[in-house]
């Protein structure tokens, strides 16, 4: 075997290591731009959503001017306006050109889609506005005489399930009942006054005795709810036969005391006969509601009632099939009262 010499050793350390000088920089020469440049696309998408950060007014409109921004670089008609030069600034012309070339396609294919889906949209509006308007049939004002009751909780959750506003003409309770007076109006029901004890041979034995009832009931709605109502209904209506005065001199009262009363036009009858079914309770209604074009429902709220409460979503859904629509009595409400108001002599 050949000895190797001292400058031939030497010779080949220097191939070796110029070997690895041309490894280690064709390395570097390749991965170092592959990482310059994640590290700046990197910088870049950083320093875009700061700008956009800033322009949002302070982030308040950041979600909103990100997608302006995209609609922007897919948009070729878009080239002016501050926001469009400051992407030009963050990325280049050429990168934004690119891009909208490359989105110009995508973005005449989305447009074409939307313009369709708007028209079927505003078609299906403009079906549903004229089916609307042909069915519509007036307006029903779902009231509860009586309570509140151990059922009053089943009614409003009903009619909160449903976004449906009643009026609940309610009587003296003591404060096992509170928290239904105050559901009442924190749901945006209308509360109104049916006397106090509702016991008719007292409420109706003076005009004393009329307005002391009202007083002490107005009294406690507002000390439990904060709300002073001027909602009222007589018992018994005000046709009644059971007032020890003419109804005319309560009726002053109530006029004096700017206090409107409202009677009905519709019932579904569950004061009048036990043991009525829901269905018969709303089919009982529906016949009266479908000769006015304003009803006012009486309805009860009370311990021998509960039938009212089985039938209360069939009737909401009945009268939205049939196209009415559902309010709570308020000022626009139609004075529906079997003895006019009007009727007393000033």
């Amino acid at each position: 075997m050949a000895k190797i010499t001292r400058a031939e050793l030497k010779r080949r350390r220097r191939i070796e290591m110029y070997k690895k000088i041309i490894i280690y920089g064709f390395l570097v020469m390749t991965i170092f731009p592959i990482l310059t440049s994640c590290f700046l696309l990197y910088k870049i998408n950083k320093i875009e959503k700061q700008v956009d950060y800033v322009l949002s007014r302070n982030g308040k409109d950041y979600l909103t001017l990100r997608s302006s921004r995209e609609a922007l670089l897919g948009n070729p008609n878009a080239d002016s306006g501050f926001f469009a030069d400051s992407t030009r600034v963050l990325l280049g012309s050429s990168d934004v050109d690119t891009k909208r070339a490359r989105n110009t396609e995508a973005t005449q294919k989305n447009k074409h889609k939307i313009e369709q889906s708007l028209k079927v949209e505003e078609a299906n509006v403009q079906a549903t506005d004229a089916t609307t308007s042909k069915e519509y049939k007036g307006r029903v004002y779902l009231t509860f005489d009586d309570g509140p009751s151990i059922y009053t909780g089943q009614i409003l959750d009903i009619l909160k399930e449903n976004d449906v506003k009643a009026t609940f003409f309610v009587i003296g309770r003591d404060e096992e009942y509170y928290d239904y007076y105050k559901r009442i109006v924190n749901e945006g029901h209308t509360i109104g006054m049916h006397s106090y004890t509702h016991v008719y041979q007292d409420f109706y034995k003076s005009l004393d005795s009329f307005g002391a009832e009202i007083t002490k009931l107005d009294q406690l709605i507002y000390d439990v709810t904060g709300v002073h109502t001027r909602v009222f209904r007589f018992p018994g209506g005000s046709s009644n036969s059971v007032s020890a005065l003419p109804i005319q001199e309560y009726i002053a009262y109530l006029n004096e005391h700017n206090i409107n009363y409202y009677d009905w036009n519709s019932l579904n009858g569950d004061a009048v006969t036990s043991g009525l079914s829901p269905q018969t309770l709303v089919d009982n209604i529906m016949n009266d509601v479908k000769c006015n074009e304003d009803s006012i429902v009486l309805m009860h709220d009370l311990q021998t009632t509960h039938t009212t409460v089985e039938s209360l979503q069939l009737l909401i859904d009945t009268l939205r099939t049939e196209g009415y629509e559902i309010l709570p009595i308020d000022e626009n409400a139609p004075l529906i009262q079997h003895v006019s108001c009007n009727s007393i002599e000033e």
